[in-house]
């Protein structure tokens, strides 16, 4: 479908950099709320609405986030702005919208990974959408009282997910055994590539070197208690943790 092509990290960095920052505000697209504030009674139809919304506006700037950082979205225009500037799209779309551009891309809820856009709604109209950031967790504009926010996949009423396939491809490496800790220690190629790829999902394994020691195996055991992947030994790199990392099993 699309051509153009995006980077992953560069979406999820945007993803999380818009995290307890960013303002619910009906019809908004990734907009600046200085440039907003004057239209927020126009494009809110009640005026209890833009009473929350100034409340979670009054909060941020409270909590010390930058004013000029503040932006607006509602729940399909936090990815429609990305998207647009990509050159992916080139007008806005509902959450139902998206859903209809993307349902031939659909996967099972149980598979998602992060990248995938996930709805929620009825079978005829979708009315929300999220963005995995991981297979538990995702980022929202979820309403005017939290404006976008993380939240667990688990905990929230999604009925649908579809992968994109505007994401640059990326080789995933292999991994053909287990990894964790030994005495003498692992060592090889294989450890450093999962060494990487935990510090792409932000968990520290120590220096990068190659050697499945034990700070790389506290951050295997924050990844796989965190992703909730129920593995039976925990700080071992097996088969459902290397598939959440990012490899491609075959041991």
């Amino acid at each position: 479908m699309a051509k153009i092509k995006v980077k992953l990290e560069d979406w999820l960095k945007y993803l999380e950099d818009r995290v307890n920052v960013d303002l619910y505000v009906w019809g908004a697209n990734d907009e600046l709320c200085i440039n907003l504030l004057d239209k927020i009674c126009n494009m809110e139809e009640k005026k209890e609405n833009v009473d929350r919304i100034l409340t979670l506006l009054q909060k941020r700037l409270l909590q010390g986030v930058d004013f000029l950082k503040i932006r607006c979205d509602d729940c399909s225009g936090l990815a429609i702005g990305f998207l647009i500037k990509a050159g992916i799209l080139k007008d806005d779309k509902t959450a139902d919208g998206l859903y209809k551009l993307l349902k031939e891309h659909e996967i099972r809820l149980d598979d998602v990974e992060a990248g995938d856009y996930l709805f929620m709604g009825s079978e005829s109209k979708k009315t929300h959408v999220g963005y995995a950031i991981s297979h538990s967790y995702a980022i929202e504009s979820k309403n005017r009282d939290v404006g976008v926010v993380q939240t667990k996949i688990k905990d929230r009423d999604w009925g649908w997910a579809c992968r994109p396939d505007w994401y640059e491809s990326k080789d995933k490496p292999v991994l053909d055994r287990e990894l964790y800790l030994t005495e003498p220690m692992m060592r090889g190629d294989d450890v450093e590539e999962c060494q990487k790829l935990l510090v792409e999902k932000k968990y520290n394994p120590g220096k990068i070197d190659g050697t499945f020691g034990r700070n790389t195996e506290i951050a295997v055991k924050n990844f796989q208690t965190d992703e909730q992947l129920g593995v039976k030994r925990l700080g071992v790199v097996g088969k459902k943790t290397a598939e959440a990392l990012g490899f491609i099993w075959e041991g």
